[in-house]
């Protein structure tokens, strides 16, 4: 089948980018000369070797990005095809070896680079491991308790003396009530715990506050 030669305007509807971008892909070389039929202004595509050429030499990042809405696999035109555009070209939809192995390479940096943000941010203290953030605010809040049960016996005294009661009793009835206040607590602080995920999302804010 004889290959579909095409001007720049239509190549660059069947690829939907504008024909100013056809220009810069031949002023860049990812439209190779060898795609070009004619020469300056007036020169115009090889359809399908320009597709070729650009899917092998585009950046991958640029394909995920910027670049995603670029069609290489030739949907139907959506204009009048010019008579010498009037086959369209059929090219493969799978992508080539050659991009998934550049996908893995990118997908592989990026778990890199998140990896190191979160390394990072460990290091500026914006994010902790919940479980020994669980750990450390337990022992905190034992500690407190433990303050707070070793200053009864000095309340009950003071309690005692002021209204002439015997400071046994009173130091009795405060370890009594505070029992009752603990237990409490404790089952409030259990339920919370049951009632709260063990993994939580959390978004790491890399250079210029971009996730």
């Amino acid at each position: 089948m004889e290959a579909a030669v095409v001007t720049k305007g239509d190549f660059a509807k069947m690829i939907g980018v504008s024909p100013g971008r056809v220009s810069q892909m031949i002023s860049e070389g990812m439209i190779g000369a060898d795609a070009l039929v004619g020469e300056g202004r007036m020169a115009k595509i090889n359809a399908s070797l320009a597709a070729d050429q650009i899917r092998s030499r585009r950046d991958i990042g640029q394909a995920l990005g910027n670049g995603i809405s670029t069609r290489l696999d030739m949907p139907e035109m959506p204009f009048a095809p010019t008579e010498q555009s009037s086959r369209r070209p059929t090219l493969p939809v799978e992508p080539a070896t050659e991009d998934l192995i550049k996908l893995e390479r990118l997908a592989a940096e990026r778990r890199r680079n998140r990896q190191a943000d979160e390394e990072d941010a460990k290091r500026r203290g914006e994010l902790a491991d919940s479980a020994q953030v669980r750990i450390e605010m337990a022992k905190i809040a034992n500690e407190m308790l433990q303050t707070f049960e070793g200053a009864l016996p000095e309340m009950a005294t003071a309690l005692a003396a002021k209204f002439e009661l015997p400071q046994r009793d009173v130091l009795h009835e405060l370890k009594q009530r505070f029992a009752e206040v603990r237990s409490a607590a404790s089952e409030r602080a259990k339920r919370k715990s049951i009632e709260t995920p063990a993994l939580q999302e959390v978004v790491v804010l890399t250079d210029g506050g971009n996730a």
